[in-house]
This record gives structure tokens, C-alpha cells and sequence, in this order.
């Protein structure tokens, strides 16, 4: 599984397989142990042992250490390629496709053509790796075309839902 850890303005690819992680490519042999039932976490890497603490905060997670805090996000490979497809999505501004960012089954249509949305209303839920996933609005605007209906397999990359922007 891949993970993106984002932290003072950098990401990081964490890969983890079986035993083994690598951090942008590079195997690493690190181990972190929680201390009791707190936020105290000890990373054991290249010998040594630090301590930090770590608190789930809103959109990510707080890492303390020796008086420094550092604000983190942690999204796995399936998130980021929403994050990323909503992304495109806003770049356009005028006109969106909603695309199926990973190939699944359609479950249920949240909106028709012609109907107004607002920006992250749910537009189609779409049932992936036995997950439903939510697609959402990119932007405000109005649904001009519905390419699919529920029960329709789709595979990655085909388009669900028009946008058009208001303006």
C-alpha cells in the first residue's frame, strides 16, 4: 500500500509491502511503538530512539518534538488520485468531467441533468474495492450531461458527470 505524507510543504511516497517500507524509493528500516494509550509515539531508525507525540487534528495529524510542532496529512494512494481528479477538475473552471478515478459499479446517482449543485455535493456514489466512494462537485454549477446509471460498471477514467460553472 502507498501512502503521501505531506509535511512543511513536502510529500513523501511511503511504500509498504509485507515487512519492508520504502520512503521515496529508498528502503528504510524504522519501527514506531505507541507508549500506553497517549498521543507518545518512539521511532526506532538508524539506531536511535525518539520520542514525539502525535495528535489527529482537522485535515491531518499534529507531530510534537522538542518543542517544534509540525502540521502532517496522511492520505493512502486511492485518496490522493480523488484529491487529484477534483483537482483537475477545478483547473478548467468552466466545464468539468467527473471521471471514474478507479474502475467500480455505480450505486447510486445523486443529482439528474439540469439540476444546480454546489461545490462537494455528491454527485455519484461508486462502489470500489467493496468501499463506496462519494464523487463529488468539483465547483458550483449546473449538471449538463449524466453519462451513467446505477447498476453501470464503469472502468477508470470514464466520465460520469458534466459540470459546467457558474458565471
Amino acid at each position: 500500500m502507498k501512502y503521501y505524507v505531506s509535511v512543511g510543504g513536502h510529500t513523501f511516497e511511503v511504500a509498504i509491502q509485507g515487512g519492508e517500507a520504502r520512503l521515496d524509493g529508498e528502503v528504510v528500516h524504522a519501527e514506531i511503538h505507541a507508549v500506553g494509550s497517549g498521543p507518545l509515539r518512539l521511532l526506532r531508525a538508524d539506531g536511535r530512539v525518539e520520542a514525539y507525540a502525535m495528535v489527529r487534528g482537522e485535515g491531518g495529524w499534529q507531530v510534537y518534538r522538542a518543542g517544534q510542532v509540525w502540521d502532517t496529512q496522511v492520505v493512502d494512494e486511492r485518496t490522493r488520485r480523488l484529491q487529484e481528479v477534483a483537482a483537475a477538475g477545478r483547473a478548467d473552471g468552466a466545464h468539468v468531467t467527473v471521471k471514474a478515478p478507479m474502475p467500480g459499479l455505480v450505486l447510486r446517482l445523486e443529482v439528474e441533468a439540469g439540476a444546480t449543485v454546489a461545490k462537494g455535493q455528491g454527485l455519484v456514489v461508486l462502489e470500489a474495492m467493496k468501499m463506496e466512494n462519494e464523487l463529488t462537485a468539483p465547483m458550483a454549477g449546473r449538471v449538463s450531461a449524466v453519462h451513467v446509471r446505477p447498476g453501470e460498471a464503469v472502468a477508470k477514467g470514464a466520465p460520469l458527470v458534466d459540470v459546467t460553472g457558474e458565471g
